[in-house]
């Protein structure tokens, strides 16, 4: 009673360990897959993010860079065209007229040219722009020498421009930082915030952000070398006005004004730094925020973007990890399921083992007597063909033709033991390879020789293609099995005045010995069915032909065991090849 219990006790854990644990484990296996692939799509879709991020912001930076850049050129070709000569209103206007500012830089509002006042020229400067401006006019200090605009371009056909404008009084120190780095650096500088109180063409006060471009020029026969000898030989400034919203609205075209907002800052990010902002016209879903700073003539811009994700990357491949994980979980409930019938499947399997134990003793049991069979039927034919030869003296030709079908009889006997004997060692592993060297035409043409009869009694003709030489290090017994039973199927499944064509090449370091007839051939579906143990096709010839099923897979693992193979390809009707490949050793 407790020996069944314990024999219960462990089928039990058997069953749990394999019907339970081994598909649990399966099926977390697969999930923790899905969750690592799901993670590698996540990751993957966060650097598509950036990159089209990342593309976006270096296309704006390029082209604001461009655009100021432009700017500064016009500028700087002011200083230019100061130094060349002496310079008045109309050559000004001239000069301004030659790069059609107003068609080719609209973001320009003004171009002024600017001189250092002194004592001895402040009373003509404050005339000529009192008669400019038809109001008296004051002069703007800056340490000793006194500024003032002393002739400037404006655009008046454009509305809302930086024409004539005037800046609060909080606004002139952040003017006055920007000349004096631009005179002590002697490059362009760009001024801070500043906000314009003043339209030049309707006088109504407007809230907008702007700044100014600096340019010096110089005495330039006095040294120019230290900051110092700068500020002393300084002679004033070409100055460019923009209005913030043309800058950046030309700069940022290029960013989707559906799906990305844009703010621009002079400096750090807060609300009284704000130059531009571009709204997202059709705003949804959730958002990506990324900041930028750009560093250029002297000021730092810091640009805000908002995103769309959406936008950015397609709803449905953000929904991709997510469905992985899904999907991931279907598997692995699949898996597990899958699993678990296989295990029990496995389980019937290892219940039947005693009945292929039994079958292995079935097989060492056919070939004892395949051993005892074919003794004395060996005998039997020794002895039937000593009385067809006369050793016993005369019989009649009726005796001659029933020892003559004795015998034929007993031939196939003899065949289908030595089939079975050859099967059972082959399943047994019992057959030993006596190799030696022999050359393979030789052979293939002493097969052909000893079923010439048959040919010719099936009325077949044959065709020989062999290598004049063909050494090779096999076991002749063994192949010469293999080429009998591959000829005689040629010939028993070959109608009458048909062709057997045999040829032995050498290609690719091994011979391909080719048997090809013109029989009834073979279907597609019913070539793997041919090397299979006592497996017999059914055609227009196969009920006229004896067999046990067992020849073509003798023929096959045979030639594997010489590290072989055997092909083949048939047409149904019109005929069969079977190739036999040997490697070449010698």
């Amino acid at each position: 009673m407790k020996s069944r219990w314990e024999t219960f006790r462990k089928r039990l854990n058997q069953l749990s360990r394999y019907f339970i644990v081994t598909p649990v484990s399966v099926v977390l296996i697969v999930i923790g897959l899905s969750i690592v692939i799901a993670l590698f799509i996540d990751r993957s879709l966060e650097s598509t993010r950036n990159q089209t991020i990342d593309k976006v912001l270096k296309q704006s930076e390029l082209s604001i860079t461009s655009n100021l850049t432009s700017y500064a050129q016009i500028v700087q070709s002011g200083v230019g065209r100061v130094n060349s000569g002496p310079v008045d209103r109309a050559s000004w206007a001239k000069f301004i007229e030659t790069y059609d500012i107003r068609q080719n830089f609209p973001a320009i509002s003004q171009i002024t040219l600017m001189q250092i006042a002194t004592p001895e020229t402040e009373a003509a400067i404050l005339e000529g722009l009192s008669q400019q401006y038809g109001r008296p006019v004051s002069i703007i200090s800056r340490s000793s020498q006194p500024t003032a605009d002393v002739l400037s371009y404006a655009s008046p056909e454009t509305p809302n421009t930086l024409n004539n404008i005037g800046f609060d009084q909080f606004s002139q120190p952040a003017r006055l930082e920007a000349l004096t780095m631009a005179t002590e650096s002697g490059k362009i500088t760009l001024t801070e915030r500043l906000q314009l109180i003043r339209n030049a063409q309707s006088s109504e006060m407007i809230d907008a952000p702007a700044f100014f471009m600096y340019a010096p020029y110089y005495d330039q026969s006095l040294p120019l070398t230290t900051s110092a000898e700068r500020q002393a030989a300084v002679r004033g400034h070409v100055a460019a006005a923009f209005r913030a919203e043309n800058v950046f609205k030309s700069a940022l075209s290029g960013v989707d004004e559906q799906h990305v907002s844009v703010r621009v800052y002079m400096g750090e990010k807060s609300k009284d730094n704000l130059l531009y902002e571009q709204q997202a016209t059709q705003p949804k879903g959730s958002k990506t925020y990324r900041m930028q700073q750009i560093s250029i003539y002297g000021q730092t811009f810091t640009i805000e973007y908002i995103f769309d994700t959406d936008y950015i990357v397609a709803a449905s491949q953000q929904r991709a990890p997510f469905a992985t994980l899904i999907f991931g979980g279907f598997v692995a409930l699949l898996t597990g399921i899958v699993t678990f019938f296989f295990l029990r499947d496995r389980h019937h399997r290892v219940m039947f083992e005693k009945e292929r134990e039994v079958a292995h003793a079935k097989d060492e049991l056919l070939s004892l007597a395949s051993h005892q069979l074919r003794t004395p039927a060996t005998g039997v034919k020794q002895y039937m063909g000593m009385v067809l030869q006369g050793f016993a003296g005369d019989i009649t030709a009726v005796q001659r033709e029933f020892l003559t079908k004795a015998y034929k009889s007993n031939e196939r006997q003899l065949h289908v033991i030595n089939d079975i004997l050859h099967l059972a060692k082959l399943d047994l592993g019992r057959i030993v390879l006596a190799k030696k060297d022999f050359d393979l035409g030789d052979m293939v043409r002493d097969v052909v020789e000893e079923q010439s009869q048959d040919m010719q009694a099936a009325g077949l003709k044959v065709q020989l293609k062999l290598l004049k030489k063909a050494p090779i290090h096999a076991d002749d017994h063994v192949l010469r099995m293999v080429v009998e039973n591959i000829v005689s199927n040629a010939i028993k499944y070959t109608d009458s005045n048909g062709k057997i064509t045999i040829r032995l090449q050498s290609k690719e370091g091994q011979y391909r010995l080719s048997v090809t007839d013109t029989g009834v051939g073979i279907a597609r579906a019913d070539i793997p069915k041919l090397f299979k143990q006592f497996s017999r096709l059914t055609n227009a010839r196969s009920h006229l032909v004896p067999g046990t099923g067992v020849g073509l897979y003798l023929a096959r693992h045979l030639t594997m065991l010489h590290d072989g193979n055997i092909l083949v390809t048939s047409v149904v009707g019109k005929g069969s090849t079977f190739t036999i490949l040997l490697p070449i050793t010698s």
